[in-house]
């Protein structure tokens, strides 16, 4: 709110228009109403991010297409948000006379501390005209003056006229929006010590020094809030200093410069579509792809199209600030083996789909597709590398917090320290999990390198898996896969996953048949490890692997365009394995030709082992843990995936317990009773 009077205005904009102000959109909802409460999320939001102050129904807040009840609303909500607490500008440019200063007399009686006029875009073609526009609305308040000066509005005034509207009492400065950085550097040598000029680029701060001005305020921009967060507000720190005089030129190389480009391209490109217009189509667009309300643009504007939406949102994800990753500082205790992979409810029990990416572009088409896991490798490294720690850590800030994010560090060198540390910027890194694969190598070599990953990863909640490749065979001295329960366990992994190297057609069951792969999963799952199966899968292997019921499903060129490794995921391919899969997981689709047969006993005690929402191997865990040390209880196992139920039975079976029932509930869920047999009873 406005605490100067007219002589002091000149002073108070040298105080108070100090770093970055920030320009407010105008949202509306679906049915093209103003979004008052999206206004004020938006404004809670951009104050968070420590911009100095705002304004609102300006070019890109639409003003032209608001009604006259939408303006005055507009700013009665801009200024309650405000509370006198933070400076805000009301745009009050009118092709009426008589409207602008009914505008200007309820932004002051709103509380607001400045006014910003432009040329009346209409039969205003003379520096003269505007001038007089502008000492009409002057003469007829008391609150301070931003000029703003725009080919938006049908008129660009030089330098000169820039002067004269200057010289207007009450008038402090002028926001220099031209796009002609020659009238933008006049405009600061001739008036920047007199009077508040700012050029809302950044590319001024550059040119600064040598030609000796200092710009001190950045008004203004969407910038702030299309390219900052609370949490990593970089683009409002190196305004707040280059205003300052300080030019962190190497912080904005590594903050802002990309997303700036980006703006850069997007800003030309639309406005070449709309013959000059403002983007704000796109500056609408960006606002909803980083959370804020907007809704649509007012005719004559239109919206991008739906290609030009889905292009800037996979060019901007990868780009979004994030903060650096830390680690903690505080030890966290160990989770069982297996229970991140049901940490989260989005991850029912049974088989979750893993597909292997290389870039940014590719996680987006496996997240759309409906991946669970995206795994990040580097086909061209080797036979298989690691992805570069950049893609992996934009990939996690893309991929939402309740999908995991794996990290494939491919066939290792018999180096454990070496490991170790590749390890540990995978926790760094905030991976889910990270795969040690092994190809030719010493047993023994192999549970050190393990075990000193495990080290490397303590404080971490990324998980372990220790691989191997069903292939090894093929190579002279290759560990043997059928060794992986046994080396997991021995290598203190949190899981484990059996792949291929060969790039001649052949896949996993080319080498290791179902039932040997069953009882290798079965025996992990005791065990409480995660079990994952991969090594160039096909959809129609999906009944073998149902039946075998792996943790994970590991799978890329299945999914890839054409079925073809080499090319790039298709979001399509993914969603088409997928449904599949969850076919054989919902029971939609029998991949057991005959039942487990069922027989009756005694009872004792009873405990419940609710296995809903978790994976096979948690269940079967805490299924033996029961059963060992309390071999009298009856157990009532609470299960909700056909796959896992059919494991639980034939785990009953193997162990020797009796199983006594299975009631199916109206919600779908079964309920098995097992009693602990003789086996565990005699030891």
């Amino acid at each position: 709110m406005a605490s100067y009077t007219k002589k002091e205005a000149q002073e108070w904009a040298w105080e108070t228009l100090r770093g970055q102000w920030t320009t407010l959109i105008t949202p509306f909802t679906p049915e093209n109403k103003l979004d008052e409460q999206g206004m004020r999320d938006n404004i809670r939001f951009i104050r968070q991010l420590g911009t100095k102050g705002a304004g609102c129904t300006w070019g890109m807040g639409e003003f032209w297409s608001l009604t006259h009840e939408e303006r005055l609303r507009t700013m009665d909500i801009v200024a309650d948000e405000a509370g006198g607490q933070w400076p805000v500008g009301a745009h009050v440019t009118h092709t009426s006379a008589e409207e602008m200063i009914a505008l200007a007399k309820h932004a002051e009686g709103a509380g607001f501390d400045l006014l910003i006029v432009a040329p009346p875009y209409m039969v205003t073609k003379t520096e003269e005209q505007v001038i007089d526009y502008v000492k009409l609305l002057a003469d007829n308040t008391e609150t301070a003056i931003m000029f703003y000066n725009s080919p938006q509005f049908g008129i660009v005034i030089s330098p000169h006229g820039l002067k004269s509207i200057c010289q207007i009492p009450g008038v402090v400065g002028v926001k220099e929006a031209s796009f002609n950085q020659q009238l933008s550097i006049e405009t600061h040598l001739m008036l920047g010590k007199d009077y508040v000029i700012s050029t809302p680029d950044e590319w001024i701060f550059f040119r600064a020094k040598e030609l000796g001005i200092q710009q001190q305020v950045m008004f203004a921009n969407t910038s702030d809030w299309r390219f900052d967060t609370p949490d990593c507000n970089y683009y409002v720190q190196f305004i707040d200093k280059a205003t300052s005089g300080d030019l962190d030129e190497q912080f904005y190389e590594k903050h802002v410069r990309r997303l700036k480009e980006l703006n850069d391209t997007w800003w030309t490109r639309t406005m070449t579509k709309y013959n000059g217009a403002l983007p704000i189509a796109m500056v609408k667009h960006w606002a909803h792809l980083v959370g804020l309300a907007a809704g649509p643009t007012r005719l004559p504007l239109t919206e991008l199209t739906l290609e030009e939406k889905d292009q800037l949102k996979r060019e901007l994800e990868p780009l979004r600030p994030k903060p650096p990753p830390k680690a903690p500082s505080i030890k966290t205790p160990a989770q069982p083996r297996a229970s991140w992979l049901t940490a989260n409810n989005n991850f029912a029990s049974g088989m979750l789909l893993m597909v292997s990416v290389q870039n940014v572009a590719e996680a987006l088409e496996a997240e759309q597709g409906g991946a669970d896991v995206v795994d990040v490798k580097n086909l061209q490294e080797a036979l298989v590398g690691s992805g570069h720690p950049n893609i992996v850590q934009d990939v996690r800030s893309i991929i939402p917090v309740e999908k995991h994010v794996s990290v494939t560090l491919g066939v290792v060198p018999n180096q454990p320290g070496t490991v170790a540390m590749a390890a540990y910027a995978a926790g760094v890194l905030n991976a889910t999990s990270v795969k040690v694969g092994f190809r030719q190598a010493d047993y023994e070599m192999a549970v050190e390198v393990l075990r000193e990953s495990r080290l490397a990863l303590d404080g971490f909640n990324t998980k372990l898996i220790g691989s191997l490749f069903a292939d090894n065979v093929l190579y002279e001295g290759g560990l043997d896969a059928h060794r992986m329960v046994e080396l997991a366990k021995d290598g203190e992994c949190d899981g484990f996953l059996i792949d291929t190297l060969s790039k001649d057609g052949r896949n996993l069951f080319d080498f290791i048949p179902e039932e040997e792969l069953r009882e290798m999963v079965f025996q992990g799952k005791e065990l409480g490890l995660s079990t994952s199966l991969s090594g160039h899968l096909k959809i129609t292997d999906l009944d073998e692997l149902a039946r075998i019921n792996p943790d994970i499903v590991g799978v890329r060129g299945a999914v890839c365009s054409r079925g073809e490794r080499d090319r790039a995921i298709a979001w399509e391919a993914v969603a088409e394995f997928k449904e599949e899969l969850d076919k054989r997981k919902t029971g939609e689709i029998n991949v057991h030709s005959d039942q487990v047969p069922i027989t009756t006993n005694g009872t004792n005690g009873w405990v419940i082992i609710d296995g809903r929402g978790k994976s096979c191997a948690g269940v079967l865990a805490a299924l033996t843990r029961q059963t060992e040390s309390d071999g009298g209880s009856i157990i009532e196992a609470i299960l909700a995936d056909a796959l896992n139920i059919y494991d639980v039975i034939v785990w009953a079976e193997k162990s020797g317990h009796n199983v006594l029932t299975q009631r199916k509930e109206t919600d779908g869920t079964v309920r098995v009773l097992i009693q602990p047999g003789a086996l565990v009873h005699n030891g």
